[in-house]
């Protein structure tokens, strides 16, 4: 994989992820968590590091008001945390 094909593999998956947490309507609370930072790059290296990009996009472009992300997403129990919180 190229130096390019990297750097757009990271953009998406950032996009597919802040998508995710607008959907979810979990933002605020993940970005407002004591170790925002550090939970956002946990994240982020779980989101890139996953096998369902365009299952994501797709999901993300047909889900209306979803109360959870996909049972595939690796940061569902993140998401979840926080809307229950």
């Amino acid at each position: 994989m190229g130096y390019f094909n990297i750097l757009d593999r990271i953009s998406n998956r950032a996009d597919l992820m802040e998508r995710m947490m607008r959907k979810l309507d979990v933002r605020e609370a993940v970005t407002q968590m004591p170790d925002a930072p550090s939970v956002m790059r946990n994240a982020t290296f779980r989101c890139l590091s996953c096998g369902h990009a365009e299952e994501c996009a797709s999901w993300l472009d047909k889900a209306a008001a979803p109360a959870h992300a996909p049972g595939y997403c690796r940061n569902r129990e993140l998401f979840d945390f926080v809307a229950d919180a």
